[in-house]
């Protein structure tokens, strides 16, 4: 249950919102765009969700883009379905973002974060802005943890919930390590967040709190997985709608060509600016549009 941070005294008059976005790359081209998953919570209790996708074509000879172009339209269609859902607009929003590099921390801080705040300015006219955490979600790492057994001399995996705040952590930055999964086989891997952007003013205790309870809320599994859930959700909308032909089919021919030489395609690489980015969302059907 999040109850127990949600309903807390220091926040019963809150309301909040989760989100969760991902984007997938398939391979640098035309004709296999990336695809960027944004995900948002719907209800007062925080397990059902939508999710609006969008393609993103990279300039011919560029590489793929990891900023969500379109996440001032995808979050302004998120929040309206909120308001209509609840009545009223969250003034708590917690997003997480997976798949960002170190290197892009800034670029995310620079556009995304500002793409949400501005979409929240545009819906709230007047009335007071929410305030926004921005936690960054990195599975990809070579960190892991073991428990010694001091009777056998084996060691374990940890257990779920294992927090990881000092000494190995950044020294300035808000990042911690979280074990939330029990492995079923194998080593389990700790999850990394980095906090970019905390507006809320949560505490240490209080996130990883946050971030183990929505773990636990994922309706493909009865117990904790090892990503919150709306990062999971949107990873799945990213890579199911990376398969289907939502496209025209003279894409190829309208945007630009094939791309059969891969050498040509290699030399020409070069940095890509949000401008030279096509980006197109994907309309899927009315009945299935505000729902997982």
């Amino acid at each position: 249950s999040l109850a127990r941070a949600l309903t807390s005294s220091s926040t019963k008059d809150d309301i909040f919102m989760f989100f969760g976005a991902d984007v997938t790359h398939t391979t640098c081209s035309r004709d296999k765009p990336s695809i960027a998953a944004v995900i948002g919570s719907v209800d007062s209790t925080s397990t059902q969700y939508a999710s609006r996708v969008g393609e993103q074509y990279p300039a011919r000879g560029k590489i793929s883009l990891e900023i969500i172009k379109d996440l001032y339209q995808m979050s302004t269609d998120l929040l309206k379905l909120f308001a209509q859902r609840n009545g009223c607009f969250p003034n708590k929003i917690v997003f997480y973002r997976d798949g960002v590099d170190d290197g892009h921390f800034q670029k995310v801080l620079d556009h995304e974060i500002r793409a949400l705040q501005n979409a929240c300015k545009a819906l709230y006219m007047n009335n007071p802005l929410p305030k926004i955490t921005f936690i960054i979600v990195k599975k990809r790492h070579n960190t892991r943890f073991f428990v010694r057994d001091p009777n056998t001399g084996n060691f374990n995996n940890v257990q779920p919930g294992t927090i990881v705040d000092t000494d190995i952590v950044h020294p300035q930055g808000f990042d911690f390590y979280l074990n939330s999964h029990a492995a079923l086989q194998g080593t389990s891997r700790p999850i990394l967040y980095h906090v970019l952007y905390d507006d809320i003013g949560f505490s240490s205790d209080e996130i990883q709190s946050l971030t183990y309870y929505l773990c636990h809320s994922d309706v493909r599994c009865t117990k904790a997985v090892s990503i919150p859930a709306p990062v999971h959700y949107a990873h799945l909308a990213a890579y199911q709608s990376r398969d289907a032909d939502s496209y025209d089919n003279d894409r190829r021919s309208t945007m630009g060509g094939d791309f059969d030489d891969d050498d040509d395609l290699i030399q020409n690489m070069g940095s890509i600016t949000l401008q030279e980015v096509e980006t197109r969302l994907i309309q899927l059907d009315p009945s299935i549009q505000d729902t997982m």
